[in-house]
């Protein structure tokens, strides 16, 4: 067990100012961590009120991690060697971990809250049924501080019912944990609200509200998933607490921090969102309490200010008053007066910008594109009151038209009389604009459908292009933003000449001192060149000749820009322009490389946005798929430019760009013919090193490298030595249920590269490898993937050479599979490749080998699926569980910690090629077959 005053030297390290202090503290901790009883000595460290707080800080996020990755290892994990938290080290975690919760200060709290979430979500209840019961008995108390750790625990547990499908098996569980806690929760809320007027003491008053409003969030995540007998038979006492608290004041209790929420305006915010809640899923049952709470909601948004504090609670209320616009009552809100007031009192204030916007759109742009940009999931008043205006738009489009319109034009006119004082009315006129007239939008296309009673490009006419084209770039700068918004959102409604048109204006603008500006000019530019019309790029290449050196200039020029050197939305242009251009890059390449080869050498110091990382490698991949094929001089220049980069991100460890580098490498390898220069060579042995394999993100890209050395390097690997090490290789890999197929990629690219002898020796190990996970951890990818490794076995080196390698394993066994594991599982194959293989390794199965057909009734049977799988009547059955699987290797991490570069993917070959049909294919054989027999 780690001596406690040890890790409180290491946590203290790791909060020190110098980089390599924090190193050597981390490497001590992660060396600290693989002992036993690390978990209860960190957790004995975060209990102990005479250590620093920030140093329990630190302990509460280390043992978060710890229970994140090693409570129940993913598969990537474990392949990597992650070993699972000792079942007796669990057992006293969950002993201890809800109590330190109800005594640990708040900081330390919010990370030990998480750690019980993710425990949570792998044993509760079955595995921790006791817990409720627990938090039950520790409710029983008038201590205050008591009743908030406990509500606070309870609230993490729940939480996992938002969001949430009711499936039978939550349903069943929801049962439970509400028969366990929800009478008590009604009970302590009583006992709460009954002590609010009583109490005069303020910090007691702000603890018995925070209280509260955990009661409102464990409310809601109880209900999540829908409404039971049981919390409906508490509605009644629900709703007349939430109908309280939404009228509660306490100027006492307000926030002197603009930038704070306060207490009230927590809980306000809470109910607001169970009240939403109610009206978008029991409408029918919450339809008794709508009016008082449209009234209370109004109200409330008649009050609150625009300070950024209480933007949680305004948009919340918003929101509730939406989805009232939504439903059978929009009736409500159909009168002229509601109208006018909706949009004087809530939508009008809450779409302007305010000087809390204009300094996030100055000193933090990229938290202000997060917020803005179409697309985003980002919640912001703005966004709110819009979607609010879409609402309204949809119920009364005539009425909510004219009404806005007439705001609109009163705004622009409040511009036009003062442009450098009035630019905020006609920022709010842009936004109301596009909140009236989107109807419908999708992510490649922008808005597609619209309000009929706008006229676009009237609008962009008078009011839009005249911001773009304007000469002073860096004047009202959110106005530039909102004009290039408008046609990011309206690209594929302008006309293509209109588009055409502004684009060097857009490329001007990329010249802007501002982020926002530069960025959406980027933007803007990137999405019209992936724009498609009945499948069509609209924009070609020659419509881009006369701009595409001086956007090229522009785009390169931007990275210079403040705050611009690692911007994803320049390089994301970047990676556009060169694949929408395509070999036409070819005379400018090496000095786009040269840029791009620079930056990866910057950027390897400290990459701080993955985002600017991953299209930075898609710009080289890019440039040398466009412009490397075919031309060895040009590859062999990229080579000299990248080389130094890449050994740097290899030399110094650079771990989140090795499958980038690798991926490349493998691009290189692929447009080469043989042989491979030395240099190649040299790289290969130290690519097989267990450090590398260790890294689940890196394996699809080593496999990758892997086959493209044995398609260009097949002799140099054999008589090098390597084929042993490439072998341990898939033998690790085939043991992980996360990676087996990469194994299998492996394989195939033996067969399809190596002649037969080259590997023959060691088919005995490969096939007793392959046939204890089939008896042992057998699972459909693995079936499919063995599969269609046979198959191309049997392929390129026929039935009885399988046969022959497969019995001296076994004898029979050849046989015994075909019936066991072939034919029962040949409806897995899927993909036209996939099955022209399987289907033609029947075929020479049925008609090359006479083991075979001296079993009539399996002979007929593979017969009878091979037909059937030519006619797409085999199960799909098999291929949903499939997906299934899949999708479960994808939720434990594994696709996530690869990022595959799209234009260094590997150009797929033709497999069989000489047989077009397999259908007629296997007619044809078992005809010549049959007429053989006669």
């Amino acid at each position: 067990m780690a001596d406690l005053q040890q890790l409180v030297e290491i946590f203290t390290k790791t909060l020190a100012p110098q980089r390599e202090i924090i190193q050597q503290a981390e490497a001590q901790l992660k060396a600290v961590q693989q002992t036993a009883g690390y978990s209860i000595s960190v957790l004995k460290l975060i209990s102990t009120d005479g250590v620093d707080p920030a140093v329990r800080q630190a302990a509460a996020v280390s043992f978060k991690n710890l229970v994140k990755y090693r409570w129940v290892p993913s598969e990537a994990d474990a392949y990597a060697g992650v070993q699972a938290i000792p079942d007796a080290e669990k057992a006293h975690i969950k002993a201890h971990l809800p109590g330190l919760m109800l005594s640990t200060p708040p900081l330390v709290r919010a990370q030990l809250s998480e750690a019980l979430s993710i425990i949570c979500s792998h044993d509760f209840p079955r595995h921790w049924p006791t817990l409720l019961t627990e938090l039950v008995e520790r409710l029983n108390t008038t201590d205050l501080h008591t009743i908030n750790g406990v509500l606070a625990t309870a609230n993490s547990i729940f939480k996992r019912y938002r969001n949430q499908y009711a499936s039978d098996a939550m349903v069943h569980e929801l049962e439970g944990s509400q028969n366990t806690f929800a009478v008590p929760l009604m009970e302590t809320l009583k006992k709460l609200s009954a002590l609010v007027p009583q109490t005069q003491d303020t910090p007691t008053v702000s603890l018995l509200l925070s209280s509260i409003r955990y009661a409102n969030r464990i409310f809601f995540s109880l209900n999540a998933p829908g409404l039971t007998p049981l919390i409906e038979s508490q509605l009644d006492t629900w709703m007349g607490e939430f109908h309280t608290y939404l009228q509660y004041e306490n100027p006492a209790l307000e926030e002197r921090d603009a930038e704070k929420e306060s207490v009230i305006d927590a809980v306000k915010s809470a109910v607001c969102q169970n009240v939403n809640l109610f009206m978008e899923m029991n409408e029918e049952e919450f339809a008794k309490y709508l009016q008082t709470f449209v009234t209370d909601i109004w109200s409330l948004l008649m009050k609150v200010t625009l300070k950024p504090g209480q933007d949680n609670l305004v948009m919340n209320a918003i929101r509730f008053l939406t989805t009232v616009s939504k439903s059978v009552h929009h009736t409500l809100f159909q009168n002229a007066g509601a109208l006018q007031q909706i949009c004087e009192k809530i939508v009008v204030p809450n779409l302007r910008v305010r000087p809390e916007d204009e300094e996030v759109f100055e000193m933090n742009p990229l938290e202000y594109i997060r917020r803005d940009s179409e697309g985003s999931d980002s919640d912001t008043r703005r966004r709110a009151a819009a979607d609010l205006v879409k609402s309204l738009t949809e119920k009364f489009p005539q009425e909510v038209t004219e009404l806005f319109t007439g705001y609109v034009q009163a705004m622009l006119a409040e511009y036009a009389a003062n442009p450098v004082q009035n630019w905020k009315s006609k920022d709010c006129a842009i936004y109301l604009v596009l909140a009236l007239t989107i109807r419908g939008k999708t992510g490649a296309l922008g808005a597609t459908k619209t309000n009929q009673l706008v006229n676009i490009n009237d609008f962009f006419a008078a009011q839009v292009l005249p911001e773009l084209q304007s000469p002073r770039i860096n004047e009202t700068p959110i106005l530039k933003a909102d004009a290039i918004k408008f046609v990011i959102t309206f690209r594929s409604l302008l006309p293509k000449e209109t588009c055409v048109g502004i684009f060097p204006a857009l490329i001007t603008l990329m010249g802007s001192e501002y982020n926002v500006v530069h960025s959406y000019a980027a933007t803007a530019i990137e999405r019209m060149l992936s724009l498609k019309d009945n499948g069509q790029l609209r924009f070609n290449p020659v419509d881009l000749n006369a701009f595409l050196q001086p956007l090229l200039e522009k785009l390169f020029a931007g990275f210079k820009l403040p705050e611009s050197s690692e911007n994803e939305y320049l390089m994301k242009a970047v990676m556009r322009v060169i694949g929408f251009v395509g070999p036409t890059i070819a005379p400018v390449a090496p000095i786009c490389l040269q840029a791009l080869a620079q930056m990866l050498v910057e950027v390897c110091k400290n990459p701080k946005n993955p985002g600017f990382s991953h299209y930075l490698f898609e710009s080289v991949a890019a440039l040398i798929r466009h412009a490397g094929a075919g031309s060895v001089s040009m590859i062999e220049t990229f080579e000299n430019m990248l080389f130094p980069a890449f050994n740097l991100v290899l030399q110094q460890d650079v771990q989140e760009f090795h499958p980038y580098v690798f991926q490349i490498f493998s691009q290189l390898i692929e447009l080469r013919n043989p042989p491979l220069p030395a240099i190649y060579l040299q790289i290969f042995p130290p690519l097989l090193s267990p450090v590398f394999w260790e890294r689940s993100g890196n394996v699809p890209a080593l496999v990758r490298l892997m086959q493209a050395y044995l398609s260009k390097a097949s002799d140099e690997v054999v008589k090098g030595g390597h084929l042993v090490a490439v072998l341990g290789v898939f033998q690790k890999l085939i043991a992980s249920k996360a990676h087996d197929h990469e194994g299998f990629h492996i394989l195939n690219a033996m067969v399809e590269s190596l002649p037969l002898t080259a590997y023959e020796q060691y088919l005995g190990t490969v096939f007793t490898l392959l046939f204890s996970r089939l008896q042992t951890s057998r699972t459909h990818k693995f079936v499919r993937s063995f599969l269609n490794f046979l198959a191309l076995f049997i392929c390129k080196h026929g039935p009885p050479a399988a046969l022959a390698a497969m019995d001296k394993v076994q004898p029979g066994i050849f046989i015994m599979l075909m019936q066991q594991v072939w034919l029962p599982n040949i409806h897995l194959v899927e993909g036209s490749e996939e099955e022209k293989v399987v289907l033609v390794a029947t075929t020479k199965c049925l008609c090359e080998l006479p083991q075979l057909q001296q079993s009539q009734e399996l002979w007929t049977a593979l017969k009878e699926a091979a037909v059937k799988k030519v006619e797409g009547k085999s199960s799909q059955d098999g291929a949903a569980q499939e997906d299934e699987e899949l999708g479960a290797e994808e939720e434990q991490g594994y696709s996530a910690a690869y990022a595959k570069l799209a234009n260094a993917a590997r150009a797929e070959r033709p497999v069989l090629a000489e047989i077009a049909d397999p259908k007629q294919y296997l007619e044809s054989s078992l005809a010549r077959l049959m007429g053989g027999v006669r």
